[in-house]
């Protein structure tokens, strides 16, 4: 027992065994409190070193670099505390060579992630940052999501070389795996270049609404090989770019203006007098509308249906979005509402008239 003791902690008096744990838990603590001030002192820095830019510029820097950071600051910890525990010379020579290995991956992947962080905030730290790609968020995001990739990409690379392979020779090794590989990047290059040539064409941009292939949404986010649509039900798709730049896309955003029909029916008691007055009115009533095109506006007698004498209102209003839209067409139907019980006449509905022979 007492040569098992020696071997793991190259001592065999307790106390100092003990002693040596407590200071490893004491450097553990402290790097784990030092590590949950990382923010605030980094939010300090900040401040200091960006004096004159704004509270929004200040918290992008911050939370680019803050948890990487305070995620480090722990494995520094939990190594200098391995490195205080008693190991005996043979066990202490193998655990910090792992513990090594561990600091350096970690040394990377902090930097790694501290500048993914960076690129997906720079349109935040930077006034005029967007502005300067033409106010198109749709190729910030874009080109910010690429790069962001790229780094994972390089980080990977050097990780697999921080254990001592070869990449170039492990992708030529992976003989069937390698073609494998190669239909994956053809695949990402077919997307990768829709994505370029949508960004070239801009049939549309983060925000428009569009539908494609029987999908219909909202564009919520672009990257290098797909873009996202959120729908009207809430659901989010997913559509590969190279899917997107081979279909015909409608950007309804793009609209010049939209247009609108309304068809009522009035009861077949109405006489022609009373008729030409609801249309006049309706007509004179809805070309006060601001947001309608009077030189689009219709209203005319339509038809003789089955119960009703239609009444047709059409007109074009400037593009606003979808909700706006909704409450200026239920701004119209109301005031039609209004000019139709104004002249003391109804709706009409479906009747049936049964005769007993």
């Amino acid at each position: 027992m007492e040569n098992i003791i020696l071997t793991v902690f190259g001592m065999t008096y307790l106390p100092v065994i003990l002693f040596k744990i407590a200071m490893a838990l004491v450097i553990y603590v402290v790097a784990a409190l030092v590590s949950g001030m990382a923010e605030k002192i980094l939010t300090g820095i900040f401040k200091f070193i960006l004096k004159g830019r704004s509270e929004k510029t200040v918290q992008a820097f911050t939370q680019s670099f803050a948890k990487p950071t305070a995620a480090f600051i722990k494995i520094v910890g939990i190594y200098c505390a391995v490195n205080t525990l008693p190991l005996g010379a043979t066990v202490k020579v193998a655990v910090m060579g792992i513990m090594t290995v561990v600091l350096r991956i970690a040394l990377i992947l902090m930097v790694s992630v501290s500048l993914q962080n960076f690129v997906m905030n720079m349109p935040d730290m930077f006034d005029g940052f967007v502005e300067k790609f033409g106010g198109n968020r749709t190729i910030v995001s874009f080109f910010t999501k690429l790069v962001k990739a790229l780094i994972m990409v390089f980080t990977l690379v050097i990780i697999i070389e921080e254990f001592g392979y070869d990449v170039t020779s492990l992708i030529t090794g992976l003989g069937l795996g390698g073609l494998t590989f190669a239909l994956a990047a053809q695949d990402i290059a077919s997307n990768f270049m829709s994505g370029i040539t949508i960004l070239l064409d801009k049939p549309f941009a983060i925000g428009d609404w569009i539908a494609v292939n029987g999908m219909e949404g909202i564009v919520e986010e672009m990257n290098f090989r797909s873009t996202k649509i959120r729908t009207f039900d809430n659901a989010l798709i997913s559509v590969p770019n190279s899917r997107l730049g081979s279909s015909s896309v409608t950007n309804w955003t793009k609209m010049n203006y939209r247009k609108t029909n309304i068809i009522i029916g009035l009861l077949y008691s109405t006489t022609r007098e009373t008729l030409q007055k609801v249309i006049d009115d309706i007509y004179s009533e809805l070309s006060q509308f601001e947001e309608i095109k009077t030189d689009s506006l219709l209203v005319k007698f339509d038809n003789f249906s089955a119960s009703s004498l239609d009444v047709k209102i059409s007109y074009n209003s400037y593009p606003i979005p979808a909700p706006a839209h909704m409450a200026l067409k239920e701004k119209v139907q109301l005031k039609i509402m209004e000019v139709v019980e104004r002249h003391e006449t109804d709706f009409a509905y479906n009747t049936v008239t049964v005769v007993n022979g």
